[in-house]
């Protein structure tokens, strides 16, 4: 396992996420609102999208969830080919990138951009200056359901990893 790859993947990873995220937060709120305090999402008062907003909406959550889970497996695949397999390697080089991520999110978007600065790209629309951007304790909740998801994740995509190595191999 070279640490120095998986900082390298980790910090890509984490990029296109952030873009991601914020991208949805401006263009498609509604597909992303579900990750804000309740009071939050009543002061943003999200519009139920019209059918083409929401396929829209849809096409570009499908289309990033495709670029950024297909990126683990070809991390993964471009790590690890040629070599002896080991699951374990596997597991754990996807999980750091994977925990890296849920890391970022804490941190530097919802600690920083959403609580500290409410950062524009990052809260919901019409919430910039509401208060309840500020509630860590909830981002914080989030985090640690986030290391359960992104430890799920981890693993999803290390089986799908190891099964299409061990065809390669």
């Amino acid at each position: 396992m070279d640490i120095k790859i998986i900082f390298v993947e980790s910090i890509i990873w984490s990029i296109i996420w952030v873009i991601m995220v914020s991208i949805s937060v401006r263009i498609f709120p509604f597909t992303i609102e579900h990750d804000y305090p309740k009071d939050v999402r009543e002061i943003a008062n999200i519009q139920k999208p019209s059918k083409k907003h929401k396929k829209l909406g849809i096409i570009f959550a499908a289309t990033s969830f495709i670029i950024i889970f297909g990126l683990l497996i070809v991390f993964a695949i471009l790590e690890y080919r040629g070599q002896e397999l080991s699951f374990r390697k596997i597991f754990i080089h996807l999980w750091i990138i994977c925990m890296t991520w849920n890391i970022v999110d804490l941190v530097i978007i919802d600690w920083l951009f959403i609580c500290l600065l409410s950062f524009k790209y990052f809260v919901l629309p019409k919430t910039e200056n509401y208060n309840g951007n500020k509630n860590y304790k909830f981002h914080f909740i989030g985090f640690l359901k986030g290391c359960v998801m992104m430890s799920i994740v981890a693993l999803i995509f290390t089986t799908v990893s190891f099964f299409i190595l061990h065809l390669l191999n």
